[in-house]
């Protein structure tokens, strides 16, 4: 696993060295120390952080906070502030910027670990959350479902598609004449279609039920292929059958 990158923002090199040791400790990988807002925007555009420890008082023309705000509108990059002052000012101050943390000095090395590993894992969850977001450009309507193929979307009729294949972040939509891939898991389409028509017999295919040609304990037959069926699947499924 690569360790994850750190950039400390400290204008007292001897904290910030001592903050260096105790990370490396740790096991994260240190990038560099910064001194100034200016430095540290050259490092980021250099070393490219995974996070970056902002003191909010550092020198030059601006503070850890302001220093903060710039890297929001440049780059998408979590940080942690760091100050002695536990003041509700600069509490205030620091929250309009939405930090992944605050920590207050003197902080030990539980602290700082915990504090890292929230941050982290909070910015990975947005990260994946806007993604998901940004790439669920399918739709469905009540008997249709829209997805972006070559720039465009494209209408497909739901009794066309026969099955659905997960494949990784992506899914395969198989129709009778036509193969589409899309940018959704096929856990998402799932929750999107018509539970009446499409089942997920198996962990990797969401079948429709109308276009089954025959089944056997471990597997159905749909359009020519075979495909798995989880064990739990094949009594449900027989029941479901006997419904249609």
């Amino acid at each position: 696993m690569n360790k994850i990158k750190i950039l400390i923002v400290e204008d007292e090199l001897v904290i910030a060295e001592d903050l260096k040791d105790t990370l490396e400790d740790l096991g994260y990988e240190v990038v560099g120390i910064a001194i100034s807002a200016r430095e540290a925007l050259a490092m980021i555009e250099e070393k490219s952080p995974d996070l970056a420890l902002l003191d909010v008082q550092i020198k030059g023309g601006r503070d850890g906070i302001e220093l903060a705000a710039d890297i929001n509108e440049r780059y998408h990059l979590p940080f942690i502030m760091l100050t002695s002052h536990a003041d509700l000012q600069t509490i205030n101050r620091a929250k309009e910027v939405n930090p992944y943390g605050y920590l207050v000095k003197p902080f030990n090395e539980r602290e700082i670990l915990a504090g890292i590993e929230m941050a982290m894992s909070n910015f990975g969850k947005e990260k994946a959350r806007k993604e998901n977001q940004e790439n669920s450009d399918d739709f469905v309507l009540k008997d249709s479902l829209f997805i972006r193929t070559n720039g465009m979307l494209v209408k497909l009729k739901l009794q066309d598609i026969i099955y659905l294949e997960a494949d990784a972040n992506y899914t395969q939509v198989h129709t009778k004449d036509k193969k589409f891939v899309i940018r959704s898991t096929l856990k998402e389409l799932e929750g999107k279609l018509d539970t009446n028509r499409f089942v997920r017999v198996h962990k990797s295919f969401l079948i429709n039920l109308e276009e089954i040609e025959g089944i056997q304990a471990e597997s159905v037959h749909i359009a020519g292929k075979e495909i798995p069926i989880s064990r739990n699947q094949y009594s449900w499924l027989l029941h479901q059958i006997k419904t249609l």
